[in-house]
């Protein structure tokens, strides 16, 4: 009996892990023809795609081992190496050691502070909106949602990434803003046209 307690758990816990992964991927990478699409349609180089890994983790360290980051409500976006932060910390202080925390990575091409201040958001609406959000990009047509990351807090999303062309920025921004519970959109989408 203490076996299959055992395994039941082992499977639960790995089956969350891949859960927390997908959802932090905004791709279901539980497919592996989702990998080799996202992988295809990704604009970024491999090169690219290690650094955003390595700012991403970076700069999680940093605000993890400052005592006085107040980190808990900040998303970290990265992609391309230009990076957003959104969420929210209590303070405008709090707002400022989190930049400048994060800053501190000399691969950042751009930084932009869409931190809001003071307690805002539930986490599990937040995350059901991003849940959402996903969905809704993933399934537009003419938008390709694996160069995008975006972030609910309180019912204000912050969209960043790469668009392919103003159309798709504009769909991209379209179908966000339509989104019932949304209630602002603030988009750092760059133009990149695709590679002939």
């Amino acid at each position: 009996m203490a076996g299959v307690m055992r395994a039941g758990a082992l499977a639960l816990s790995i089956a969350l892990s891949l859960v927390a992964q997908a959802a932090h991927a905004q791709f279901n990478p539980l497919s592996i023809v989702g990998r080799a699409v996202s992988t295809a349609m990704d604009v970024r180089t491999k090169a690219e795609v290690a650094a955003d890994a390595e700012i991403g983790a970076g700069a999680s360290k940093r605000l993890l081992d400052n005592k006085h980051a107040e980190w808990s409500g900040v998303t970290v976006l990265v992609f391309a190496q230009h990076v957003v932060l959104a969420g929210a910390v209590k303070n405008p202080e709090a707002r400022k050691i989190v930049v400048d925390v994060v800053r501190q990575d000399r691969r950042i091409r751009s930084l932009r502070n869409e931190l809001l201040t003071g307690d805002i958001g539930s986490l599990v609406r937040d995350t059901a909106l991003e849940a959402e959000i996903n969905a809704t990009l993933t399934a537009a047509p003419g938008v390709s949602s694996v160069n995008m990351r975006w972030c609910a807090t309180g019912g204000n999303v912050v969209l960043m990434g790469v668009a392919g062309s103003k159309e798709e920025s504009a769909i991209a921004l379209h179908k966000a803003r339509g989104i019932k519970s949304v209630k602002s959109v603030k988009a750092h989408l760059r133009i990149v046209p695709p590679k002939s």
